[in-house]
């Protein structure tokens, strides 16, 4: 007797091949894997340490009037006792009956204070100019890593204050910043 051999119907055929399309296209691409590490060395992280000190004491209480020459009262010997440079700032505050007339001046130079303001400034020192409404002059300045300076503070009336001034007084605050120079 003959065998006949079973054939598989065409529509059959026809899903398979429309499965594997249908995959073909959300699928594509293979997907993979692929994992890799390594590791690192150990490393130190430090930082350094800004200070700034500031010595002396006194200072004078002279009188000026409007539009008179700047004083000098007070010097201070300021250092750099840490182990980064620093940027320097100032700012200015002032109480009393003429504290919107003040006109500071400080400095910060290699040598001894003069009475007053020098008429040329040295290339390396930082001086601040202001009344205490608003700053004039902001030359900032570096202070090296174990370098010591003369800090100045000159003061004055700005030229038109009022004539109720007279006889008044005002208490004068000078803050200086020390800012760690990113290296």
């Amino acid at each position: 007797m003959p065998r006949s051999k079973v054939k598989a119907p065409l529509g059959v055929a026809g899903i398979l091949a429309g499965v594997v399309a249908v995959a073909v296209v959300l699928a594509p691409g293979t997907l993979s894997s692929f994992v890799s590490s390594t590791e690192a060395p150990a490393v130190s992280v430090s930082t350094g340490q800004a200070a700034l000190a500031i010595t002396g004491t006194g200072g004078s209480n002279s009188g000026v009037y409007p539009g008179g020459p700047a004083q000098l009262i007070a010097a201070r010997s300021i250092a750099n006792t840490g182990d980064v440079p620093l940027s320097l700032a100032s700012a200015f505050t002032a109480t009393g009956g003429l504290a919107t007339s003040v006109v500071l001046t400080v400095s910060v130079q290699t040598g001894v204070c003069a009475a007053t303001p020098p008429a040329a400034w040295p290339a390396d020192s930082g001086r601040w100019q202001a009344t205490t409404a608003a700053s004039t002059v902001a030359v900032p300045t570096t202070l090296a890593v174990g370098a010591t300076r003369t800090l100045c503070v000159w003061q004055s009336l700005d030229p038109n204050a009022p004539n109720g001034t007279q006889g008044q007084s005002a208490a004068v605050s000078v803050t200086l910043t020390g800012t760690q120079i990113a290296p």
